[in-house]
Parts: C-alpha cells; structure tokens; sequence
C-alpha cells in the first residue's frame, strides 16, 4: 500500500520544488506562485527556517509603508545529494547542494584488500564527519555510489567461488541497502568510471556527446557515452576496455579479473611503477617516473611511449567501434603519457577509418570526478515533487539494470 502524503507535507513538498529551481522568493511571492494562503506558507517556512534547509538571501525594500520583505533561499550547507567514489584504495565523497556545487569533499584511504564491510563503513563515517555545522542533510534528495568493477574486493558472507570471482550483484545490493538505511533516501548505484565519464562529459558542455572514456590510475576503468547515456550493457560491463588483452604470451601478468594480459595489467599506476623500479630501483615512486619523462630520460620516455602504443591500440579498436567525437584518457598514468601523446595517436589512427579526425584528449587529473558524476546523475534524475503531481517517495533505484545511466 502506497503512503499517503499530509496536505502539510505536500505544501512542504511545493515550497521546496519551487525554491530547489534556484528561486529566491519573499513569502508573499511564494503563496502566490503556489496559489495557498499566506498562513499556510508562513507555517511550512517555518518549519524549514528551524530545521536549516532554508535562509534569509536578502531584504527587499518595502513597496510603500511596512517593513522589509526577507528574500528566502536554500540554505547552501543544505545537502541535496551525496556523491561516492569507491576505487580500490579508497573513497572519495562529495556533498552538493540543490545547484549541484559541492560544499563539503573529503576523501580515506584504505588497502586494497580491505573488505567491503570496512569500505562502506569508512565511507558511512566520512559523510557524517563532513557534516557538521552548516552543512547538514536536511532537503537531501539521493545518494550515488560509484563502484570499482568485480573482483575488487569481498563481503563477509558472499564468498567466492574459484578465488577470482564473487557474487557482485550481491555486494552492489547489500551496498544500496546499507546507504538507504543510513540516510533515508533514494541510492543509485554504478561504476565510479561511467560517473566520471559523465562528469568529464559535463564539464566539457556536451553531455550529448559520444565519447569513449578510459582512466589509468590504480585499475584501468573504461566507460562509452553515446546520445545522452553512459552505456551499461545487459552485464553491466559495458566500456570495460581495461580488461581487453593486450598481452597473450607466457609471460602476461594476471589480472584481478582473473585473466592474464589485460591492459589494467600494463597500464594501470602499479603496473607502470613496476617496470619503472625495474629499471631505477625499488624506492621510485611516480613522481620520479614524472620528473624523469620531464627531464627527458631516455628510459623513461622508451616506457612510456609503449605504454601510450599499447593504450592507442586499445582505445584505436573501440573508437572502431563506437565512432566516437572524442577520446578522453584521465588518472595518473594518463597524465604521464601526455609526453607521448603522438605514439598514442598514431595508434589509435592505425585502428580507426577516420584517422586524424578523431579528437584526442587528456583530462585533468581529478580525484573528485567519479564523485561529482555521481552527483551530476543525481540531479538529472532529481525530479522535485510538485503540489499538483502524486507525491510518493521512490523506494527503488532510478535506473533499469538494462538501461543506461542517463543526461538530459
């Protein structure tokens, strides 16, 4: 049985549609926009003033005698969504407000063996510690979860079969639950990579935009964008182009996915730190690899050059596919192989009709990105309740497994 809305929680419910638009109203503005009474928006502005979702903007000089009107707002420490990153290593959360700017980030790191239940728990804990003061959770609207594909870690319970594989859909489910019961609202969930393509995306302006997307960092995660959709597939792998093979002889490491060669195992961060100690010694990290591409080290470009070939080929065959208007390389390997940024097109070209046509970019590294295209879906699917609309709180997820998650 669906729950019944009060007339009180449909008029708080009609302010807050109104407001979230941006609006900033005088009550009288409001009672006449929503056609109630001025008592009745008196009490609901009320209610939200105390509980911190709203705030005075500004007074407005009275028209004739009287005194000045006060110019009502969202609170902007008023949290309407929540955005999650989970990568191997650790999560980054963001906290925005109804005009989607974060206003609170913070971000743990954790190892990457580390268990579901201690991921989700750190994650649970960094939202609170970020609220605080100012910044609460009041009008909050959804949370989304970005999560690294399968195989990146285990719950307690749902243990695997072979070693490598385990029942993710099982963990995605347990991991919308835990959320929703902690914040009482509306989860979606899906791979922190599509959420950053997504950012990437809207930041550019062009959400519309086909793109293929590919972060190099502690995995290498993939992500296709065409008409509007961050492309899932019936699997949920869809843009999976870190786990093509890219290495078939007997010396190919294994993956965490359980196969030997794919390009996670070449050109993800650890990967590329590996071959780089073998050549220095054991105490490089990447910052030396960067300084020694600077400094043009005939080691380090020699590295990096094969990884940008190896990357070109991969990214070269999907825009084969795809047809894309751009290419978009991100993380921290990305950044290293803007040196060798020719080496990589001219392999992509070798793999595509269009050749020197296709757009090709690297992205700023952002740590953020997954978290704020978390939040970007969000708000594309924020439809704030309306006084004349069916006033029901979705229990489910926004998105249909077999569709898409969607920009409009």
């Amino acid at each position: 049985m669906e729950r019944q809305w009060s007339a009180r929680e449909q008029h708080r419910a009609a302010v807050l549609s109104l407001l979230h638009r941006g609006h900033e109203l005088t009550r009288g503005e409001i009672a006449d926009r929503l056609g109630l009474t001025r008592s009745t928006v008196s009490e609901v502005l009320t209610t939200l003033r105390g509980d911190g979702i709203l705030a005075v903007s500004r007074s407005r000089p009275p028209g004739g005698r009287g005194r000045p009107a006060e110019v009502l707002r969202i609170h902007p420490g008023a949290v309407r969504y929540i955005g999650l990153d989970f990568s191997h290593t650790s999560v980054t959360v963001c906290l925005a407000n109804s005009a989607a700017e974060v206003i609170a980030s913070g971000a743990v790191a954790y190892d990457h063996a580390t268990g579901w239940e201690s991921r989700v728990r750190s994650g649970v804990d960094l939202v609170r510690s970020l609220t605080d003061g100012d910044v609460h959770l009041g009008p909050l609207a959804g949370v989304g979860i970005g999560l690294p594909g399968p195989n990146s870690a285990s719950w307690d319970g749902f243990h695997r079969v072979d070693g490598t594989t385990e029942p993710f859909h099982l963990v995605r489910a347990r991991i919308r639950e835990v959320f929703g019961e902690e914040f009482r609202a509306p989860v979606i969930v899906d791979h922190h990579i599509r959420f950053a393509a997504l950012q990437e995306a809207a930041a550019a302006g062009g959400v519309d935009r086909s793109l293929v997307y590919l972060r190099l960092s502690t995995g290498a995660g993939g992500a296709v964008l065409g008409g509007h959709v961050a492309l899932r597939g019936s699997h949920l792998l869809a843009g999976e182009i870190g786990h093509m093979t890219v290495d078939r002889s007997s010396a190919a490491q294994l993956c965490r996915c359980g196969r030997h060669g794919c390009l996670e195992t070449v050109a993800s961060k650890e990967a590329v730190l590996s071959r780089w100690r073998g050549l220095t010694d054991e105490s490089a990290d990447l910052e030396s690899l960067q300084a020694a591409i600077a400094g043009g080290d005939s080691a380090a470009l020699r590295l990096i050059t094969e990884v940008a070939e190896t990357v070109g080929r991969v990214v070269g065959v999907t825009a084969l596919v795809m047809d894309p208007d751009q290419i978009v390389i991100a993380g921290e390997v990305g950044a290293l192989l803007r040196r060798a940024l020719p080496a990589l097109r001219e392999a992509v070209v070798q793999e595509t009709l269009t050749g020197d046509e296709l757009h090709i970019r690297i992205a700023r590294t952002d740590s953020e990105q997954g978290a704020r295209g978390a939040i970007t879906a969000l708000r594309a699917t924020d439809d704030v309740p309306d006084l004349y609309r069916d006033f029901r709180i979705p229990t489910e997820g926004f998105f249909d497994p077999a569709g898409g998650t969607s920009v409009s």
